[in-house]
């Protein structure tokens, strides 16, 4: 597929904040055109990965259950449903990072041999940002919740939904709120009762 490859020339920098910066970037397309776009980049960046999102379950009375989050989120002015997650630390390894996100925003405390499965780098939003996450798989089968260790700024409900009824339960869920649901979080209740929407 290396016929469909551009190359990016030069980043100019538009504007910083503390958190994020506007860039236009100068790249030549797969036909050797010019051309120019609007992106933007978080500052606070060390290695490969931006953040992370993770995807925690829970058995509790015989059931298994995804663990998920609620917050306000500024961009959107709603509450959004989302899989907890947050940004990677200065030069924290990943996986560390979900282990002590999920601890801040949900109490629940895990180590790396609670780790199932790990994702590539993902694109968060590529039309309009370089932003990326990792997906963590976590098992928190027989770990017990503790407090919350939320940041000031942080206002966070915890919340259960059945892994076996997980795309409904998510519906009713937002539709309780009235509120939002991450795309991430959404695709993924979608995919596990995709074959049911064929029938």
């Amino acid at each position: 597929m290396s016929h469909l490859r551009g190359s990016i020339k030069k980043i100019d920098e538009a504007l910083s904040l503390k958190w994020i910066k506007l860039n236009k970037i100068t790249y030549t397309d797969c036909k050797g055109n010019e051309r120019f776009w609007e992106s933007a980049s978080r500052t606070t960046k060390k290695g490969d990965t931006d953040g992370v999102d993770i995807l925690a379950t829970v058995r509790k009375d015989g059931k298994k259950y995804l663990i998920v989050v609620v917050q306000y989120r500024v961009p959107v002015d709603n509450l959004v449903i989302e899989f907890p997650a947050g940004l990677v630390d200065n030069d924290e390894n990943f996986v560390n990072s979900a282990i002590r996100e999920l601890k801040e925003e949900t109490g629940y405390r895990a180590s790396p041999n609670k780790v199932l499965l790990t994702s590539p780098i993902l694109p968060l939003e590529c039309g309009m940002s370089c932003a990326n996450a990792r997906m963590v798989v976590i098992d928190l089968e027989d770990t017990i919740c503790e407090e919350q260790e939320l940041e000031g700024s942080e206002n966070i409900d915890v919340f259960y939904l059945p892994m076996d009824n997980l795309y409904n339960e998510l519906e009713e869920l937002r539709k309780k709120l009235n509120c939002l649901v991450s795309i991430q979080l959404y695709t993924f209740a979608m995919g596990l009762n995709f074959n049911s929407f064929l029938k």
